[in-house]
């Protein structure tokens, strides 16, 4: 058992006269066991404090963010710092970049993934799902090393790894791959490119969907094709999760191509995948736009259709780009940006991209979070309310992890390469 006392809590909106609109907060104590949600009490009438009792010091409590979509096996984080290489031929010249370097990798994986994973928690990551390279180059060893590296933090970090053949579904099922990673227990199958890297869209995705349906495994399918074809694929996953009856168990990560097309044209692929309930993965790119002429992943429209969207960091600092820094609160505050959700409540409700949905408040003030009950984890952090957070990307957290403050030392939380530690500031 533990108690947590001042925690600032949201309580409601406050709509005004001028069209403003506020959020209400007050200190609470929250009582803790067996790391869930026992008694949330005000403050005020809290009379005696014992000494082991944690002081949260007028923290905001906000829910801890969750990766849906993240590289830990291919980085440069955790060692000496890399730019990227320049390489020509889009997607298919990076898979034939790293044929030459996977096997040199493995020894630092360990130690790189075990970084990245212990600096994303220290900004509020508790939960992952990380894609792994399964390739004919080196099988299943990036699997086994990272799913070692995702015990060895549980239970501060949970997760479940994608089983993702980056060098095209149908080469890598040739050797049977993939097969061997979903009998070794891969919770996820996942998929690239059915078009411009398989070369055939119904062999793909049919491969795909069929391993799916025989190891009764999710499916998480990288879509970078754009335009037209991009279009095209989405529609033919839409048919083959319904199908093969998949609804609910099948995420694209990407989907560039909606950003390539009109509002009337995402508002009706939407429909399809919300019917589907097919979740999008999106990093909404500033790159993209920059590079391609095109728009981010138009989010708000998916979700006003129905669609799960969550916004997630994908590479950090590897050899597909030097960008990213683990900070999810960071890709909600870009989100909220390019789409100019700036009011009180737009701003709040685009966290909800980065918690894996979960909002203290609904956007009529009701309180969804925290409840008696729910798992005591949470971040502390020094913001007035949540669109504050989202807007300003505060510095300081603190992480509550099963009723218990975190208190490791920075170096020793981001973990050490080659005997240097990384002191990455918050």
């Amino acid at each position: 058992m533990s108690t947590i006392r001042n925690i600032l809590l949201e309580t409601g909106y406050i709509w005004h006269d001028s069209g403003q609109v506020s959020t209400d907060t007050a200190l609470f104590t929250l009582q803790t066991e067996d790391g869930v949600i026992t008694a949330i009490e005000p403050q005020d009438s809290i009379v005696s404090v014992a000494a082991s009792d944690y002081d949260a010091r007028g923290l905001l409590a906000i829910p801890p963010t969750a990766e849906y979509h993240v590289h830990l096996d291919k980085g440069h984080f955790g060692g000496p710092w890399e730019a990227v290489v320049p390489v020509s031929g889009g997607v298919q010249g990076r898979i034939e970049e790293e044929r030459g370097f996977l096997e040199d990798s493995l020894a630092d994986l360990p130690e790189r993934a075990a970084a990245l994973m212990d600096h994303m928690a220290s900004l509020g990551t508790t939960f992952m799902r990380i894609q792994v390279n399964v390739d004919p180059v080196i099988g299943l060893q990036n699997y086994e090393i990272v799913n070692q590296v995702l015990q060895d933090h549980a239970p501060r970090m949970r997760g479940e790894l994608v089983a993702f053949p980056q060098h095209g579904t149908l080469v890598t099922e040739s050797q049977g791959l993939l097969t061997q990673a979903l009998e070794a227990g891969a919770p996820i199958l996942g998929a690239l490119d059915p078009a411009s890297i398989d070369g055939d869209i119904e062999a793909s995705l049919t491969t795909t969907f069929e391993l799916a349906n025989t190891y009764d495994r999710e499916i998480d399918i990288h879509l970078h094709d754009g335009g037209d074809t991009g279009i095209y694929t989405i529609q033919r996953i839409i048919n083959y999760t319904r199908d093969y009856g998949m609804n609910g168990r099948v995420a694209i990560s990407h989907a560039f191509a909606l950003g390539h097309v009109d509002d009337q044209t995402v508002f009706s692929v939407a429909a399809g995948l919300a019917e589907q309930d097919i979740a999008i993965f999106t990093t909404q790119p500033l790159w993209y736009a920059a590079s391609f002429g095109a728009r981010a992943v138009p989010w708000q429209i998916l979700v006003d259709t129905g669609v799960r969207v969550r916004v997630v960091s994908d590479t950090i600092n590897d050899h597909w780009s030097p960008f990213g820094s683990g900070d999810l609160i960071e890709r909600a505050s870009r989100a909220a940006e390019i789409w100019s959700q700036v009011d009180e409540i737009r701003l709040a409700n685009t966290y909800q991209m980065v918690s894996g949905g979960v909002l203290p408040l609904s956007s009529n003030g009701e309180l969804l979070w925290p409840t008696i009950g729910d798992e005591a984890t949470m971040i502390l952090t020094d913001a007035s309310c949540l669109s504050e957070v989202v807007a300003r990307i505060p510095r300081e957290r603190v992480m509550v992890i099963n009723g218990e403050m975190d208190r490791q030392p920075l170096a020793q939380r981001w973990g050490t390469f080659g005997g240097r530690a990384m002191h990455l500031p918050l």
